[in-house]
């Protein structure tokens, strides 16, 4: 197996760094670091899981590393915001990444791919599916809807036999918590044949949005959720909630989980993820500010489970050979 490094800015255990990590272990060697000499002089290639995190990090690491001839690979996770450069900020952070284009051991990929948006190609060397969308074996994907806990029972029994959209994860106003919140306990034909169920922490500034959704009738679950808990969301879903605000428009775990799964998902129109779900033909829903939640009530897309692991199996395929490419180790 393949040794790499993992340069792990802030070497925290949460979101999507605590399951790239994991995921990525079973894919190569891996090392985990921090930022630090014994990193940044390695020979070995070294990835960077999410860029945002420290971009002066990221940058520092590369031109150090580009000079001792060093592979250093990061995942792009927001490409829109600096494309766009609306400050300072980040127009200095498009002129860091042109300059990075230039050094050939360094490798930066979106986790979209170019197709959704072509600029992306302006500051980015290649890209590859969010790993977030192919990390599940066959097992996994077929058995998740057999999952059964206390929470899943909970669900089933609020639900009545009505539809279930889920919203998983951190809660707030990036996520679109607020909107989750406020479509559901204003219409009432909705709630005749939808449940609305969040398992999650919600954020302070949306107490109020938990509120009226708990006072409609809505299925709360504001705290930390694990693992086995998480997939009884899933379980128990028609729908997956991804409409995300316009400042939070990039790739999402909880989407990847969707498409895998095979459950369609709620998209907000106009987003990067909405053109994604068109172009590789996932199963979704779009709505925007204006929505009343009868297309949610209209006949919901469906995937089969071949199709599920046909494409599944392609974005894999797509995104482990460019990312053994770019980190120079063999397939």
């Amino acid at each position: 197996m393949n040794k790499i490094i993992l340069l792990d800015l802030k070497m925290a255990n949460d979101g999507h760094r605590a399951a790239y990590a994991a995921f990525l272990s079973r894919l190569f060697d891996l090392e985990r670091m921090g930022f630090g000499w014994k990193a940044l002089s390695s020979k070995l290639p070294v990835l960077v899981p999410m860029i945002e995190e420290s971009f002066g990090g990221y940058f520092v690491a590369c031109l150090i590393r580009s000079l001792f001839g060093r592979r250093t690979v990061g995942f792009l996770f927001r490409p829109r915001p600096v494309l766009e450069a609306s400050s300072a900020r980040l127009r200095i952070k498009y002129l860091a990444l042109r300059f990075l284009l230039l050094l050939p051991k360094v490798k930066t990929l979106t986790i979209l791919p170019f197709s959704v948006d072509p600029r992306f190609s302006e500051i980015a060397d290649g890209w590859i599916y969010d790993p977030q969308f192919w990390d599940l074996d066959e097992q996994q994907r077929s058995a998740f809807r057999n999952v059964s806990n206390e929470l899943a029972d909970k669900i089933q029994v609020m639900a009545a036999g009505r539809r279930v959209c889920s919203a998983i994860g951190r809660q707030d106003r990036s996520k679109g918590f607020d909107w989750f919140a406020r479509l559901f306990s204003q219409n009432s034909e909705l709630r005749k044949s939808m449940l609305f169920a969040f398992g999650g922490k919600v954020d302070a500034a949306c107490v109020e949005s938990e509120a009226s959704l708990s006072s409609a009738g809505g299925f709360a679950c504001n705290r930390f959720i694990s693992d086995e808990e998480l997939l009884a969301f899933y379980a128990n879903a028609d729908l997956i909630w991804c409409a995300y605000s316009k400042d939070y428009d990039q790739a999402s775990g909880i989407l990847g989980r969707a498409v895998q799964l095979g459950i369609p998902a709620v998209v907000r129109k106009g987003s990067l993820i909405q053109k994604l779900c068109e172009l590789e033909g996932f199963a979704h829903v779009a709505i925007d500010d204006t929505a009343d939640g009868s297309t949610l009530m209209s006949s919901l897309p469906r995937t089969s489970s071949e199709d599920v692991s046909s494409r599944v199996h392609r974005m894999q395929e797509i995104s482990l050979k460019t990312l053994r490419s770019s980190l120079g180790v063999a397939t």
